[in-house]
């Protein structure tokens, strides 16, 4: 074979390649990240939890919202609720009627609600699960301040007294 027919098939297999490459590169960049489909992230909550069902740490996600003056304080206590099995969730600033929290709070759908009363129990027996209809972010928010020393030790699974969201 002569050395510009050598030349030429070079090129043309480096050319193929490179398309190759482009492609699953292209494909690679536009498809959707692990977990920003949103039915992966329902598939993360119990549904339902009807009374007498058990609430793991494993079917709860937990978002954590910083109301206070420490940098990280969000970040640091979710990672400690994930370190207990919680599913992470948001994390970020508390809004500013929020910023009265001074220990913890709880927010869910109801005061009774299963979920929010393990994630709870997390904080203290005396930890507030505030009813609320706006959603901070996923599944049960916690909104914590400068008191907030870290978690109790507590249950990471809990019979419901009561049927609830499951998140």
């Amino acid at each position: 074979m002569s050395r510009a027919k050598l030349s030429a098939l070079t090129l043309t297999v480096l050319v193929l390649v490179l398309v190759v490459a482009a492609l699953v590169g292209w494909r690679q960049l536009t498809s959707p990240l692990p977990g920003d489909d949103p039915a992966d992230a329902a598939a993360t909550c119990a549904q339902e939890v009807q009374e007498g069902d058990v609430v793991r740490s494993s079917d709860v996600t937990v978002s954590v919202f910083n109301a206070g003056s420490r940098s990280g304080l969000a970040s640091q206590t979710q990672e400690e609720l994930t370190g207990r099995g919680f599913i992470a969730g948001d994390v970020g600033n508390a809004p500013g009627d929020l910023a009265d929290v001074e220990v913890a709070v709880v927010l869910a759908p109801s005061p009774d609600d299963p979920a929010a009363r393990l994630v709870a129990r997390q904080f203290g027996r005396g930890t507030e699960v505030r009813p609320t209809t706006d959603q901070l972010g996923t599944g049960v928010e916690v909104v914590v301040g400068d008191s907030f020393e870290g978690l109790t030790q507590a249950p990471r699974r809990l019979r419901a007294k009561a049927a609830g969201s499951g998140c």
